[in-house]
């Protein structure tokens, strides 16, 4: 009895480091489930100017850019540069990279053939 009254001011750690593990345990699949694609992205190295100019031939493609996706809203552009933006289907599941310092976030995508991205995850 008296451990458990000597353990008890820890348990809000002892449950807050197993949710960090639990996280980083489910974190650490997540990537690992796409890696295969994240190493074709990177192999491939298809540009947003050859997707913006012919979206057709890269449809099913993975694409791994640094995006910039600074609030909640359906707005997210390449590495700092508004002026290009970025579609993506699946906007809702974007991670935003405001409270980031505004700094873009490397994302993994495939082009869609209507030509935006479906966002996979960041590797």
């Amino acid at each position: 009895m008296g451990i458990l009254i000597a353990l008890l001011p820890w348990e809000p750690v002892l449950v807050w480091v197993a949710g960090r593990f639990d996280l980083a345990r489910s974190r650490h699949e997540e990537q690992k489930s796409f890696s295969p694609q994240v190493a074709l992205a990177d192999r491939l190295r298809i540009s947003y100017e050859q997707v913006a100019a012919r979206p057709q031939d890269f449809v099913g493609k993975p694409v791994a850019w640094c995006v910039d996706h600074p609030d909640a809203g359906e707005h997210a552009y390449l590495e700092g540069r508004p002026s290009q933006l970025l579609a993506f289907s699946n906007w809702r599941a974007l991670p935003t990279t405001g409270g980031r310092g505004g700094h873009c976030v490397k994302m993994l995508a495939v082009v869609e053939p209507s030509g935006s991205l479906r966002y996979i995850g960041t590797p």
